[in-house]
């Protein structure tokens, strides 16, 4: 903690700790941020980071400013912060690049913005084109053989395996044709420095909730539980701020997949329906299945497709740096918009202000 020694009776705080092509910073860039704002998404974007900076004296537009393609290294540091003798806690927000820096006035101001680095400089996963062939296999199978060429961990978190007749990469990076086998399965795709990780979000919402948001208004006393087994502190949150929609078009009762084999004009069909709806409109899907289980698959992945964002919303508190992308949460005293939520996007953002977190939910789809 910079300029600072830890003590018990010392009031909560945060503050970032920050490498720069593996050169401690922190100190130096505390003397000048102005404020900084880090993005965690479940899937489909890339993490981000941006740190804005007070440069009257130019020396960030000068001699300081960041190279591009520099790398940082970012941890969220705390202090007493969910607790008065809970000490210094450490949330790893990860490796970043460094991507583009703004300058604006009056006076000068700096921002640096990175992305978080999703594969080495020496990976081909991304940079090199192949073309090949998959029969008989599973997305499991390939999803490891990806990850195997490029020297990289593979964590599969999916309760099933679908097997795949075949996979065709045509002129394809490896990164290209797994997002593609990932997204036919109905799993999500998210890559780091190392590792990549499939997962199935129907899973995750299956999740028990890491804790309770109510509305302003309601008055229940706010606790603080001790952590579990697993360290995840248990918590009741009233907002400082939310938003919800719920939307009626393009939402469904059920799905129905039919196609008629080409060989023997045999027709393969099958119907999933949400069994949370009473009515709605049917999803026709006229697809290529090669079997029954194939329909049936497909039509509960295309229904969960379309119905997914029914109802959103947006919740701002206090700094919670637990909340992150893939938990669950359990929304109280929002009429017929409480429930439980995934969270699609956390934002922790730090300023003389404070240390504030909003984050973006999406109601879980309970049966499918």
């Amino acid at each position: 903690m910079a300029g600072v020694v830890a003590q018990e009776h010392l009031g909560r705080r945060a503050w970032l700790q920050v490498t720069y092509d593996n050169k401690d910073i922190s100190e130096a860039l505390a003397e000048y941020l102005i404020s900084a704002s880090y993005t965690d998404n479940l899937s489909g974007q890339v993490d981000d980071i941006s740190l804005t900076l007070e440069d009257k004296a130019g020396l960030w537009q000068g001699d300081w400013m960041p190279t591009k393609g520099a790398t940082i290294d970012v941890t969220l540091c705390t202090y007493n912060w969910l607790g008065l003798y809970d000490g210094e806690a450490d949330v790893t927000l990860g490796k970043f690049e460094v991507d583009e820096i703004e300058l604006s006035s009056a006076p000068d101001v700096v921002t640096i913005k990175a992305v978080a680095i999703t594969v080495s400089d020496d990976s081909t996963l991304r940079s090199t084109l192949r073309s090949r062939t998959w029969e008989n296999v599973t997305v499991q199978k390939v999803a490891s053989d990806v990850a195997q060429e490029n020297s990289m961990d593979l964590c599969w978190d999916c309760g099933d395996d679908p097997a795949i007749d075949k996979v065709e990469q045509n002129d394809e990076s490896d990164l290209d044709v797994l997002k593609k086998v990932c997204d036919d399965a109905g799993f999500a795709l998210k890559v780091t420095t190392d590792t990549i990780i499939v997962f199935d979000e129907a899973l995750y919402e299956e999740a028990e909730p890491v804790v309770e948001i109510y509305h302003p208004d309601t008055q229940e006393i706010i606790t603080v539980a001790e952590a579990d087994e697993d360290h995840t502190p248990e918590r009741i949150l009233h907002s400082t701020g939310y938003s919800f929609t719920s939307k009626i078009r393009d939402v469904y009762k059920q799905c129905h997949v039919k196609y008629a084999q080409d060989k023997d004009k045999s027709v393969i069909e099958s119907t999933f329906v949400d069994p949370n709806k009473e009515d709605g409109a049917t999803l026709e899907i006229h697809q290529q299945v090669s079997t029954q289980a194939e329909a049936d698959r497909l039509a509960k992945k295309k229904l969960r497709e379309k119905n997914s964002e029914e109802c959103t919303g947006s919740f701002n508190s206090e700094g919670q740096p637990f909340l992150c992308a893939g938990e669950t949460v359990e929304m109280i005293g929002f009429g017929t918009f409480s429930g439980k939520y995934i969270i699609t996007q956390a934002k922790h953002d730090l300023s003389g202000s404070g240390y504030t977190t909003s984050i973006d939910v999406r109601r879980c789809l309970i049966g499918y």
